[in-house]
């Protein structure tokens, strides 16, 4: 059941998004947001923070031997990362190496766990692997621990909602889908999986546009103030839309690609902190600063 190439890429991207609000330059931590509450987060060296971003890149184009590696070096440069363990458990549970797969996988998850059992992202990666094997019980158990954690993330509800559907509670995994719709923005993905749980009198509903949640046009008017190279403009715009809107993921993006530009660290290192849970998935536009704001700060090539 591994995911197809632009649903890896999303949640890759997703991992590299969490894990860059701990990847600024000092050594007395970060502050992070979320849902409102503010965490203090770890400093993370550049070369672990180099060797990550690597590997979500090789993890999201399948190359999972390369991302492999590139993880077990970030692990080598940051041992106490859940987020790191995360993923090597994620790519060993779906590479097709001979001594690969869900078991070899099953000792990474349980390394995460242990050094932070409150990170979803290995519920969430554990759970995946033992949908790829099979074993719903399993994956049933580990997608609610990740959805208590982190109860906005839709690959969370929808693996839920899939369990309990291959475990013969189709009742179950239409009521979970509907409460989750009923607080979250109508996405593609969902709306589809409701449609199938309701069965086939549902074809009715109407299912988003092609893109879902991710909106087509830039929603921060900082971007056209960076492309005119009018940096501090820019940043400013972004702050205002930033007060205005705090899970606004373009204005966000189009803050710290500002602040870098600026060389201004305590901008930057203030901005990251700043974004709340995203209302909607970043812009194309968006994206494309930030895998240039990404691979600047890293010092590796990205492709996105």
């Amino acid at each position: 059941m591994r995911q197809p190439g632009s649903t890896l890429l999303a949640a890759a991207l997703s991992m590299a998004l969490f894990w860059c609000a701990g990847c600024t330059v000092g050594s007395s931590g970060v502050t992070r947001m979320a849902e409102g509450v503010r965490y203090e987060g770890r400093y993370v060296n550049p070369e672990a923070y180099a060797a990550y971003l690597l590997g979500v890149e090789h993890e999201a184009r399948g190359a999972f031997g390369e991302a492999l590696e590139a993880y077990l070096e970030a692990h080598s440069e940051d041992p106490d990362s859940p987020e790191v363990w995360a993923r090597i458990g994620a790519v060993r549970c779906f590479s097709r190496e001979p001594k690969a797969g869900p078991g070899a996988a099953r000792a990474a998850f349980e390394r995460g766990l242990e050094l932070d059992p409150a990170y979803y992202g290995n519920y969430l990666e554990r759970a995946r692997c033992a949908e790829r094997a099979r074993d719903f019980a399993s994956a049933l158990r580990d997608g609610r621990a990740a959805v208590a954690r982190r109860p906005q993330d839709e690959p969370a509800n929808l693996l839920v909602a899939r369990a309990l559907q291959e475990l013969g509670k189709s009742a179950e995994a239409r009521l979970w889908l509907e409460a989750y719709r009923s607080y979250q923005p109508a996405a593609v993905a969902s709306e589809r999986a409701l449609q199938t749980a309701r069965g086939p009198q549902s074809n009715q509903v109407a299912v988003p546009a092609s893109g879902g949640n991710v909106p087509a046009a830039p929603r921060s008017g900082a971007f056209a103030e960076l492309r005119s190279g009018r940096t501090e403009l820019a940043r400013q715009r972004a702050q205002i839309e930033l007060d205005a809107d705090p899970t606004n993921a373009d204005a966000w993006i189009a803050a710290l690609v500002a602040c870098d530009a600026l060389h201004d660290d305590l901008c930057f290192e203030t901005t990251i902190g700043r974004l709340q849970t995203p209302s909607l998935s970043p812009s194309s536009t968006a994206l494309g600063y930030l895998k240039e704001l990404l691979a600047r700060r890293a010092g590796v090539p990205l492709s996105f």
